[in-house]
């Protein structure tokens, strides 16, 4: 598993946000080309640089896996 990377540091690239969320580089790359995830801070040619502050906040705030799905119902 990789290291977190510093939420001090000026800038997270791709890889720093995968490794921040536990995933692969890839996903966060479908993230971003799905709407799913904030829009890059900043582009360097093709590579994508976010504030560490607001994928942290980003990330507090998305839901998670069962919450705020179906109810559910009491079977009679």
């Amino acid at each position: 598993m990789e290291p977190k990377p510093d939420p001090n540091a000026e800038w997270w690239t791709t890889s720093d946000v995968a490794a921040y969320l536990g995933v692969q580089g890839s996903t966060v790359t479908n993230y971003r080309k799905r709407g799913q995830m904030p829009d890059s801070d900043l582009s360097l040619g093709r590579t994508r640089l976010w504030k560490p502050a607001k994928i942290i906040k980003w990330h507090e705030e998305r839901p998670r896996p069962g919450v705020g799905g179906r109810p559910v119902t009491a079977k009679d």
